[in-house]
C-alpha cells in the first residue's frame, strides 16, 4: 500500500500535487508570496534576499535579454519544489511512482521534473515559460550581480559554476519579504497587462 503524499498545500488554499500538477492548482498569489519568502543561495546571502526579488529585478531590467514575463516567472517553479542549490540538484533525482502519465520514466532529473511544474504553470498563466538562452543569460547576469554584492569574496579558485564577470551596474539592496511579494505582485499584472495591449 502507498501512503505516500504527492501533494502540498499553499498560501491560498490550494491543493498542489506534485506528481499530476493542472493549471487550476496554480495561481500567481501563491507565485509571489511562496517566491517572497525563498531567500536565494539556500540563505547564505549577506542578508534575506528572495527570489521573488531576482525575478523582478531581471524583469524590470531592460539592459537584460528575453520577455519582461518570462524572466519574471523564469523561477515559478520554486514556488511548489523550493529554491535548490545548483550543486545539489545536479545530484538529485526524483523517484515517481510508475504509471504517472507525465512523466515516462521511473527516475528523473530534478531539473526534467521543475521543467513539468513550469510548463503546467505557463498554462495556468497563458505564458509560454519554455527554456529561453535569453532568460538563462539573463539569469546568469544577475547571479554576477548577486555575487558581487550579496555574497561574500570567496577565494579565486572557488567555482560558481558559471562565469560571474559580468554583472549589471545597478547594486541589490535588498528587500524584506512582504514588499517583494507586492512588487512581484504589481509587476505581473503591469506586463500582462501591456501583453494584452500589444495583442
Amino acid at each position: 500500500m502507498n501512503n505516500s503524499i504527492n501533494h502540498i498545500a499553499t498560501y491560498t488554499g490550494k491543493s498542489f500535487d506534485l506528481l499530476n500538477p493542472k493549471p487550476e492548482m496554480v495561481c500567481v498569489e501563491d507565485i509571489a508570496h511562496s517566491l517572497a519568502f525563498q531567500c536565494r543561495y539556500t540563505g547564505h546571502t549577506q542578508g534575506f534576499y528572495s527570489v521573488a526579488q531576482h525575478c523582478v529585478l531581471m524583469a524590470e531590467n531592460e539592459d537584460l535579454p528575453g520577455d519582461p514575463l518570462q524572466k519574471l516567472l523564469h523561477d515559478a517553479a520554486e514556488t511548489y519544489i523550493g529554491d535548490i542549490a545548483k550543486p545539489w540538484k545536479q545530484l538529485l533525482r526524483v523517484d515517481v511512482p510508475r504509471g504517472i502519465t507525465r512523466i515516462n520514466q521511473h527516475y528523473v532529473d530534478v531539473g526534467d521534473f521543475e521543467d513539468t511544474i513550469q510548463k503546467i504553470i505557463g498554462l495556468a498563466l497563458g505564458i509560454d515559460l519554455t527554456h529561453s538562452a535569453e532568460v538563462k543569460e539573463s539569469d546568469i547576469r544577475m547571479m554576477a550581480t548577486e555575487v558581487r554584492d550579496l555574497m561574500p569574496v570567496m577565494p579565486p579558485s572557488f567555482e560558481w559554476g558559471c562565469s560571474v564577470s559580468n554583472p549589471v551596474e545597478e547594486t541589490i539592496i535588498p528587500w524584506l519579504p512582504e514588499p517583494s511579494e507586492q512588487i512581484f505582485l504589481a509587476m505581473y499584472k503591469l506586463l500582462k497587462l501591456k501583453r494584452t495591449k500589444i495583442c
